[in-house]
C-alpha cells in the first residue's frame, strides 16, 4: 500500500516541482525576449532620430549663408540639393525651410512651392518662436500633401541670434509601423513611439481609439516616477482590451519613448501548453517536444536573421552618417583655409609687387642685392604656391573646365613621371579603350596625378611599381548611399596605385586634412592629397583611398563624364618688354586694400597706363563720371560697402558700354565664380599677380 501511494505521490510531487520550475523558466524567457525586442526597436528608432538630426544640421549649413530672400530666389537650386540629401532616407517625407513669419521658402520634394500657405499656427513653429531649439511635434495632417506625419524641427538663427525661422523634417509614422511589424513576434504584440506628454506619434498595430494616452494611464504614471525606463501592466489595452506587460525606454535628449508590450496571458498559455503535453500525452509528448524544439529552432533562426538584417541596416546608416560627418569636417576646414588664403594673397600681392618694383628700379644691382632679391622672389613664389594649394583644398581655386582626354593626359605625363620618380620606380599605364572625356581643369588634373605619383614614390623608398589606370565607371545609388557626398552617375576613373608600405585606417581617415603628413619634417607640406581632394570635389568628382599595410595603396579619382566638348580660354604668355609712359590704356584701379592698391597703380603705370584709382564702388562711379577717357576698369571682386566688384561692373556697363572690365581676387568669390568655374565672358587675373602677367592680361583684352 505504501509503495502504491508512493508510486502515486512521487510522480505527482515530481510533476508539481517540474511545473513550478517550468513556469519560472517560461516567465524568464518571455521577459528576456521582451527586453531583447525592445532593445532592437530602441536602437532602430534612435538611429532614425540621429539621422534626422544630421539632416537638419546639413540643411542649416546649406542655407546659413543665405538670407530668407536669397533662399526664396534660389529655390530651384536649393530644392535639388535638399532632394539629393534625403532621397535615400525612406522615413523622410519632406524637408521644409520656413521664414520667421511661417511662410515656406523651399522644400526637398515640392517644387515650385504653391502660393498662400503659412505654418505660423503650427505648435512646433510657435515653440521655436518662443525660444525652443529642438522640437518633435504631435501627429499632424499635411496641407500640401494629404498625409499624416510629425515634424522633427530646429530653430533657425539670424547673425544676432534672433529668430529667423524653422527647419522641419517631416517623418512618416508608416515607416515606424513597418519597422515595428518586422520586430513583432506575435499578432498580439504592440509597439509605439510616444511623447512624454502622452501624444502617440506612431504605433503598431496602426489602429486605436485615440492618438493620446490618458493622464492617469499606466504609461503617464510610471514614466513620471521612472522617467528613463521601466515597465507596467496594461489592463485595458491601447488597441483591443488585452492585458499586456509593457516595457518602455526614453531616447537621449528628446522627450520621446519607445514602448513595446506583449500579452500577459502568453506566459500562462505557454506554461499550460508545456505541462499539459507532459500530463496528457506522456511518451508521445517527447516526440511533440522534439517537434516543438525544431519549430523553436526554426523561429530562432528567423529571429536571428531578422536581427542580423536590422544590424546591417544600422551599420549602413552609421557608415553613411560617418561619411556625412567627415564631409562636414572637411567643409569646415575648407572654409577656414579659404579665409586664410584670401588674406595671404593680398599680403603676397603687396610683397611680391614691392620686390618686383625694387628689381626694376635698381638699374645695376650688386651681386648681394641680386641674391637677396632672388631670395625674396623665391619666398613669395613658394608662399603663393602654398596659398594656391590651400585654395585648391577649400575648393576656392578658379577653374577653367574643359572636356579632357584622360588617356592623352596620362600618356603625355609618362615620360615626365619616369624622370621625376627616378630609376627605382617602374611606371606602368593601363589605358582603357573607348574612354569617355572627363570634366576637368587640365592643369589641376596634371598636378593631381603628379602629386599622387610623388606620394606613391615616397611610399616605396626601396623602389617598386607605380600603376596609372583609366576606365569608364558608374557609381550607383547603393554606392552613393554609403558615400553621401557622391551623386550617382557616369564618371571617368583615374587610379594611381603603388606597391609601397600602405596606410592604416587612422591615417586614411586623416589623409585629406591640410598639413597632415606622415613624412619626415622638411620632406613635404602635407597639402598634396588635400589639394587633390579639394580640386576633385570642386569639379563634382569623388576621391577614394584603398590601402593595406605592407600591400600598397590605390587612390581612385572619379571625374564627372563630359557630355559635351568644351575648351578653356588660354591666356596669352606674359611679356617683359618695357613700356613707354602713356602708351597703354587709361585704367581705373578699384581696390580697398591700400598695399595692393598701391602696387596695382604702380604696375599699371609701369606698363604705360594712365591710372585713376578708387577704394570702393561709389568712388569708382564718381571717377568714371569725372573722366570720360577711362577705357579699362580693373577692380577687386570683394569691395567694402553695398556694392561688390561685379555689381560695380554691371552698373558701369549700363552707362559706359564700351568700357572693358578686368577682375582680380584672392579667392573664388561667388560674384564671378560659380561651382568653381569662372562665369562665361569674365576677364580675371588672380592674386598675387606680377607686372608682366598684368601686362599680358591687359594686352589680351585688345589694348
Amino acid at each position: 500500500m505504501v509503495v502504491a501511494v508512493a508510486c502515486l505521490v512521487m510522480p505527482l510531487a515530481l510533476f508539481a516541482g517540474a511545473s513550478w520550475l517550468a513556469y519560472g523558466e517560461v516567465k524568464q524567457q518571455a521577459n528576456d525576449h521582451l527586453r531583447r525586442t525592445l532593445d532592437l526597436l530602441y536602437v532602430s528608432v534612435q538611429a532614425t532620430f540621429d539621422t534626422e538630426y544630421l539632416v537638419t544640421t546639413n540643411v542649416t549649413e546649406l542655407v546659413d549663408d543665405y538670407t530668407n530672400a536669397e533662399i526664396k530666389a534660389n529655390e530651384a537650386k536649393l530644392h535639388e540639393q535638399l532632394l539629393r540629401l534625403v532621397k535615400s532616407l525612406p522615413q523622410v517625407e519632406d524637408v521644409w525651410v520656413l521664414d520667421e513669419t511661417g511662410a515656406p521658402l523651399v522644400t526637398a520634394k515640392v517644387f515650385p512651392l504653391p502660393q498662400g500657405f503659412n505654418y505660423a499656427d503650427r505648435t512646433y513653429f510657435q515653440a521655436h518662436r518662443a525660444g525652443v531649439e529642438r522640437n518633435v511635434s504631435e501627429l499632424i495632417h499635411g496641407r500640401v500633401k494629404d498625409i499624416d506625419f510629425f515634424q522633427y524641427s530646429v530653430r533657425r538663427h539670424k547673425p544676432d541670434g534672433s529668430f529667423n525661422g524653422v527647419i522641419a523634417v517631416s517623418i512618416s509614422p508608416d515607416y515606424f509601423k513597418a519597422m515595428f511589424s518586422r520586430g513583432a513576434d506575435t499578432k498580439l504584440a504592440v509597439a509605439s513611439i510616444i511623447r512624454s506628454d502622452g501624444q502617440i506619434l506612431a504605433r503598431y498595430p496602426g489602429t486605436g481609439p485615440t492618438d493620446r494616452v490618458g493622464p492617469n494611464s499606466g504609461f503617464m504614471t510610471t514614466t513620471a516616477a521612472h522617467p528613463e525606463e521601466g515597465s507596467y501592466t496594461l489592463g485595458s489595452g491601447v488597441v483591443d482590451g488585452v492585458a499586456r506587460t509593457v516595457l518602455y525606454r526614453k531616447l537621449p535628449d528628446l522627450p520621446i519613448y519607445v514602448v513595446h508590450g506583449v500579452p500577459t496571458a502568453a506566459v500562462r498559455q505557454a506554461w499550460f501548453e508545456r505541462m499539459g503535453s507532459h500530463l496528457i500525452f506522456g511518451l508521445p509528448a517527447t516526440l511533440g517536444l522534439f517537434l516543438l524544439a525544431l519549430l523553436a529552432s526554426h523561429r530562432a533562426r528567423q529571429e536571428s536573421a531578422a536581427l542580423e538584417r536590422l544590424r546591417e541596416e544600422q551599420q549602413r546608416r552609421e557608415t553613411a552618417e560617418e561619411s556625412l560627418r567627415q564631409s562636414q569636417k572637411m567643409n569646415a576646414i575648407g572654409q577656414l583655409t579659404a579665409g586664410i588664403a584670401h588674406d595671404f594673397n593680398n599680403l603676397l600681392t603687396g610683397i611680391g609687387g614691392a620686390v618686383e618694383m625694387v628689381g626694376r628700379r635698381v638699374a645695376q644691382p650688386s651681386a648681394e642685392v641680386t641674391r637677396f632679391l632672388d631670395l625674396a622672389r623665391s619666398g613669395v613664389s613658394r608662399a603663393a604656391t602654398l596659398t594656391q594649394r590651400l585654395l585648391a583644398f577649400s575648393r576656392q581655386q578658379p577653374l577653367q573646365i574643359e572636356a579632357v582626354d584622360a588617356n592623352k593626359l596620362v600618356s603625355g605625363m609618362s615620360e615626365l613621371l619616369r624622370r621625376t620618380l627616378g630609376e627605382n620606380v617602374q611606371v606602368e599605364t593601363v589605358l582603357a579603350g573607348g574612354l569617355w572625356r572627363a570634366k576637368a581643369d587640365m592643369a589641376q588634373l596634371e598636378g593631381a596625378v603628379l602629386n599622387l605619383a610623388i606620394n606613391g614614390r615616397d611610399a616605396m623608398p626601396a623602389g617598386g611599381t607605380l600603376t596609372i589606370e583609366t576606365a569608364n565607371a558608374h557609381l550607383d545609388d547603393a554606392y552613393a548611399r554609403a558615400n553621401v557626398e557622391v551623386t550617382p552617375g557616369q564618371y571617368v576613373l583615374v587610379a594611381v596605385s603603388d606597391t609601397g608600405s600602405g596606410m592604416d585606417p587612422e591615417v586614411i581617415a586623416r589623409a585629406f586634412e591640410p598639413f597632415f603628413t606622415t613624412k619626415q619634417r622638411g620632406q613635404g607640406t602635407g597639402l598634396g592629397l588635400s589639394m587633390t581632394f579639394g580640386y576633385v570635389k570642386q569639379v563634382g568628382g569623388h576621391l577614394k583611398i584603398y590601402s593595406e599595410i605592407g600591400r600598397g595603396t590605390t587612390v581612385k579619382v572619379y571625374l564627372p563624364r563630359a557630355l559635351a566638348e568644351g575648351a578653356a580660354a588660354v591666356e596669352a604668355p606674359p611679356e617683359h618688354a618695357a613700356a613707354v609712359a602713356g602708351s597703354g590704356p587709361v585704367v581705373l584701379v578699384v581696390e580697398d586694400d591700400p598695399v595692393v592698391r598701391e602696387f596695382a597703380i604702380s604696375a599699371c603705370r609701369e606698363i604705360g597706363c594712365t591710372v585713376y584709382y578708387a577704394e570702393n564702388g561709389a568712388q569708382a562711379l564718381a571717377q568714371l563720371e569725372a573722366h570720360d577717357d577711362i577705357v579699362l576698369l580693373f577692380t577687386d571682386v570683394g569691395l567694402p560697402g553695398d556694392m561688390n566688384g561685379r555689381q560695380l561692373a554691371a552698373l558701369a556697363d549700363e552707362r559706359w558700354p564700351a568700357l572693358k572690365v578686368l577682375f582680380t581676387t584672392g579667392y573664388t568669390a561667388n560674384a564671378i565664380v560659380h561651382h568653381g568655374v569662372l562665369d562665361h565672358g569674365v576677364n580675371f587675373i588672380g592674386k598675387p599677380f606680377s607686372i608682366s602677367a598684368l601686362a599680358a592680361k591687359i594686352k589680351s583684352l585688345g589694348f
